[in-house]
């Protein structure tokens, strides 16, 4: 499941993220987070249909001292 998810991030966001945490709600969903090119996602994935839906909660900035 795990990989499929993996494969379905990599789709859906265009650059690899790692999962940070993984819920398996009866058979049919897994949602979590995730962290991609600097941001942090949450993901809802419906096994059955394989439709995956992200909404970002908030993205990594670097700040530099001028």
């Amino acid at each position: 499941m795990r990989e499929l998810l993996r494969r379905e991030l990599l789709r859906e966001l265009g650059s690899p993220s790692q999962v940070i945490s993984l819920e398996q709600r009866g058979d049919r969903h897994l949602k979590g987070l995730a962290v991609c090119s600097g941001r942090v996602l949450s993901f809802v994935l419906d096994a059955q249909s394989q439709r995956l839906r992200t909404r970002p909660l908030f993205d990594l900035l670097l700040r530099s001292r001028a």
